[in-house]
């Protein structure tokens, strides 16, 4: 009965105490399991299920290509000898929605998937300056220039018969040709006949610059879906290029195709592709050390972007990247760059700030740059007249979420030029001869995201993760609190009862109440005979 009363006087303290352990365990469970972030990973894990996949299959970002054309406004004078600079201006943008599409796609047991990617575009009249089948402008004839350029060093033989047919075919130097027909290409009868005199040079129909870009066909990438523990190492990083229709390289630099382990002098990080990634998402949980190398078949070679800063865009923590300003130096300035000097038997490599697309323009030499030139070396300017670097516009700029590696906001500018070299036999070109000629720049843009995805950022990011500390606080506060209440309370308890008993103790003593307790401060009373009387008789036994 006694351990019963006592239960019941400590029964709210058990209760409170048990309820404080359960409140703190919970705490710190939540401490180290994290299961927001456990949550997030676990969509961010290429799988067929996963957010990231979905994202990455189809991407629902806006992604908008504008397109600026540097339009000839001297052609005559320039070609007549009167004016020996080429004046230039700056048209655009015409603008282009590009939609990307991974199809095709094959899970493969070694940690990879293989897809193929089909990239489509769609003319945006509403963002652009005008329609580009209306719109006329005086430029380069780029087929002409480009194979004279090429052949400079092919001797008499084969220059002099093109020289006489570009001559019967009375084609110009300058071209006065719509937007549509310059970004798209165009029938030309001198490419035409061209293609039989010295079919070794010439292998294409038409040429288009855009459509240089999108005509990639159909190409099997192999992408890594292992996570590698330390992503500042390339080779094996998460959602990285394993290897493009097979090969792991670029056959057009240099890359010799090898089976297993097996190394060749010639592999090197400059035309290797492995390792590389097609930018359309980057691993989470970003490195600021690492260094990715963007690969498009557009760009013909793999373009470094670097880490630059810390910033917030909407809401949301990013990490800034740009093209490092020594991306386009030649070799002896950065190693990187030297399986694409073509012309290193010569000794005659690109200048500074341009790089070599010849393989992937039908072997006409182009070559690409920031735009205007920026951070180029300024003798590339020489003989050129309306261009004016700006890094505000024409610098790259990249911000990647490092929570989730998908791209918030993307500018990738990259201008084309055309590489012109001491030709000869023919008169009409002479004024080209060692300009680099701009044809025109694109700006690759992400402006911002959906506003589905851009909510379901802050809530992974920002307002979940903040819900759990808030929640773990309280737990712990909460469970800290109850354990230290039930503990006080009991000691409260333990002392009343002290208290009661010790006074009890002593009104016992200080009292002539005739009653004995029993416990628990309960009394009762007995009789006390009366004194016996001396017996002197036995009569006083029976009074």
């Amino acid at each position: 009965m006694k351990s019963l009363i006592q239960l019941q006087q400590y029964r709210k303290c058990i209760v409170f105490f048990m309820l404080g352990v359960m409140c703190s365990a919970l705490a710190f469970v939540t401490y180290v399991i994290n299961p927001v972030n456990t949550i997030v990973q676990h969509k961010l894990k290429m799988s067929p299920s996963s957010l990231i996949f979905s994202l990455w299959r189809k991407p629902p970002i806006g992604i908008y290509i504008n397109v600026y054309i540097f339009n000839i406004t001297n052609a005559e004078a320039f070609l007549n000898g009167e004016e020996k600079i080429l004046k230039v201006e700056e048209i655009g943008p015409y603008v282009y929605e590009e939609t990307l599409e991974n199809r095709n796609i094959t899970w493969n047991e070694n940690g990879t998937i293989s897809y193929i990617p089909k990239r489509t575009v769609q003319f945006r009249l509403d963002l652009s300056v005008g329609k580009p089948e209306d719109d006329y402008v005086m430029v380069p004839n780029i087929p002409m220039l480009g194979i004279f350029s090429s052949l400079h060093n092919a001797g008499f033989f084969v220059n002099y018969p093109f020289a006489q047919l570009t001559n019967f075919l009375d084609s110009k130097p300058i071209l006065h040709i719509s937007v549509q027909d310059y970004l798209w290409g165009y029938d030309d009868s001198l490419v035409s006949l061209a293609g039989t005199v010295v079919p070794s040079y010439i292998d294409f129909k038409k040429f288009g610059l855009l459509d240089r870009m999108y005509d990639e066909g159909e190409n099997l990438i192999n992408m890594n879906i292992k996570e590698n523990e330390d992503m500042v190492e390339e080779r094996g990083r998460y959602l990285s290029i394993e290897s493009i229709n097979g090969n792991a390289g670029l056959a057009n630099w240099g890359y010799v195709n090898v089976e297993g382990n097996e190394s060749r002098a010639e592999n090197t990080r400059c035309n290797s592709i492995r390792g590389a990634t097609e930018a359309t998402v980057f691993p989470s949980k970003m490195d600021e050390r690492a260094v990715f190398r963007v690969f498009r078949k557009a760009f013909c070679r793999p373009i470094p972007i670097v880490f630059e800063k810390r910033l917030d865009l909407h809401g949301l923590p990013g990490f800034q990247y740009t093209i490092p300003d020594n991306f386009a130096d030649p070799p002896e300035l950065n190693p990187d760059n030297e399986c694409f000097c073509r012309e290193k038997e010569e000794k005659e490599c690109l200048k500074r700030g341009l790089l070599d697309l010849t393989p992937c323009y039908y072997n006409i030499p182009a070559a690409a740059s920031m735009p205007h030139f920026l951070n180029a070396d300024p003798t590339l300017a020489d003989g050129i007249e309306g261009l004016s670097p700006e890094p505000a516009k024409h610098s790259t700029v990249i911000i990647l979420q490092p929570n989730t590696g998908i791209p918030m906001y993307v500018h990738s500018r990259l201008q084309t030029n055309l590489v012109m070299r001491e030709t000869q036999y023919n008169s009409k070109i002479a004024p080209f001869n060692g300009l680099t000629v701009p044809l025109f720049w694109t700006d690759l843009e992400i402006a911002s995201l959906p506003d589905d995805l851009m909510l379901l950022l802050q809530l992974g990011i920002n307002v979940a993760p903040l819900v759990q500390l808030v929640s773990l606080i309280l737990l712990a506060l909460g469970g800290l609190a109850s354990i230290c209440w039930s503990l006080l309370r009991a000691l409260l308890i333990v002392q009343e009862e002290q208290q009661r008993q010790e006074a009890a103790d002593a009104e016992r003593r200080d009292s002539t109440d005739p009653r004995i307790p029993l416990d628990y401060g309960q009394y009762t009373a007995i009789r006390i005979l009366p004194a016996i009387k001396k017996i002197t008789s036995k009569t006083d036994l029976f009074v």
